[in-house]
């Protein structure tokens, strides 16, 4: 029994450091990807276009590998991440062979910012999987870690490029990718642990189609609707966040420092969400979490300087924070175990599809409109959001098998 404990304690661990280093990579990936290809001689318009083919990889690969991973036994999301960690590394040097912009540059950027999405949702199934496998992954505290890992890092890379230029990031990618393989090395490696141990063989229910996965869940897809046009709001501001900053007279190394202090103000919420589940019913926070989002966008739409932006910011821990694991705790509480790999895809999915909003309209609206104007459409998006997220997430409890 105390061996099971210990190996539940080492496998929690492991799974918070898979989260912390992916958060590291995202940063660099994708959190700065506009300053990459801004450098790079891309206009806001073409930035935006590549973001938005992007995030749509980042919804379609999910959506097709949970299927999978749902309906077969031969393909687990264990072996899905490996895939995706070696494509990475491929495109990383595949770009470093590439200066400027063009066609083939644009190509690379789309696919590496598409599995590097795609790798936050697979994560996500396998802490279900490791719940159903194994014992209670507190969710919360790994994606937490990630938000730690990712603070120090927003401001390392702000720096790093004010000083050294973007012909950084590269390098920054390949260690990331490489720390992240290591990381889940251990944690296959500890499952096996486990699995010798107890004789769990890990087999599970296979899952139904997509058709029958709405038919159960048509209050749900409801639901996501509202998600996606939160995170629209979300990544209006965080994908273009250079402009949000030099609007209030900021610059490149500010936009670290707030990136850093906003991954900050996650970090409570993120460990604590699992004893605030134990009070409140996850729908609840949900519908919490979505009303802070439009009280954050208005915030920050109408910030004068860096200090009230920086005070803006702080409501993530509330919006963002919060909504994040909710959500995980949603599918896992009200969507059928068999159908645990969808649930969680089009989770993330709806901030992905959230992405590709904000990336295909965004960059015509910064050219278009000033900075404040952008920010005050998209409250107002923030704000229809709210509203199905609490209209929605008043779902019956789906029965489980």
């Amino acid at each position: 029994m105390q061996e099971g404990s210990r190996q539940l304690r080492i496998i929690n661990v492991e799974y918070a450091l898979i989260q912390g280093l992916y958060w590291v990579s995202f940063c660099g990936i994708v959190s700065y990807a506009a300053v990459y290809l801004l450098d790079r001689g891309y206009s806001n318009t073409a930035l935006g276009q590549i973001l938005a083919l992007g995030y749509i990889l980042g919804f379609l690969i999910p959506q097709l590998l949970a299927n999978w991973i749902d309906r077969y036994e031969r393909v687990t999301v264990y072996r899905c991440q490996w895939g995706l960690l070696a494509l990475q590394l491929v495109l990383v040097f595949l770009l470093m062979n590439f200066p400027g912009g063009g066609p083939v540059v644009s190509v690379l950027c789309c696919l590496l910012i598409g599995v590097e999405i795609t790798l936050n949702p697979m994560n996500t199934q396998i802490s279900a999987d490791l719940n159903r496998r194994i014992g209670h992954i507190n969710y919360g505290a790994a994606r937490g870690t990630g938000s730690i890992a990712f603070a120090p890092m927003s401001v390392l890379v702000g720096r790093l490029l004010e000083d050294r230029g973007t012909g950084v990031l590269p390098t920054i990618f390949i260690a990331c990718i490489a720390l992240q393989a290591a990381a889940l090395l251990l944690l296959c490696l500890s499952i096996r642990r486990h699995a010798a141990f107890t004789g769990e063989k890990g087999t599970a229910p296979r899952g139904s189609s997509f058709a029958g996965f709405y038919r159960e869940n048509r209050r749900f897809f409801g639901l996501l609707a509202g998600v996606a046009l939160l995170f629209f709001t979300h990544n209006l501001v965080n994908n273009y966040m250079i402009h949000v900053v030099r609007n209030v007279g900021g610059d490149t190394s500010d936009m670290g420092l707030l990136s850093g202090y906003t991954a900050f103000m996650e970090i409570p919420m993120m460990f604590l969400y699992d004893r605030l589940v134990r009070r409140f019913r996850c729908e609840s926070t949900v519908r919490f979490a979505s009303s802070m989002f439009v009280l954050k966008a208005l915030a920050i739409a109408l910030a004068p300087n860096m200090g009230t932006l920086f005070a803006a910011h702080a409501l993530q821990m509330l919006s963002f924070a919060m909504i994040t694991p909710a959500m995980v705790a949603y599918v896992n509480l009200r969507i059928d175990p068999k159908d645990s790999a969808k649930g969680q895809a089009l989770a993330f999915g709806m901030v992905t599809l959230g992405n590709i909003l904000s990336s295909a309209i965004g960059g015509v609206l910064y050219d278009a409109l000033s900075v404040r104007r952008v920010l005050l459409i998209g409250t107002a998006a923030a704000l229809v959001g709210a509203l199905l997220c609490h209209v929605f997430s008043r779902a019956p409890v789906a029965k489980k098998v």
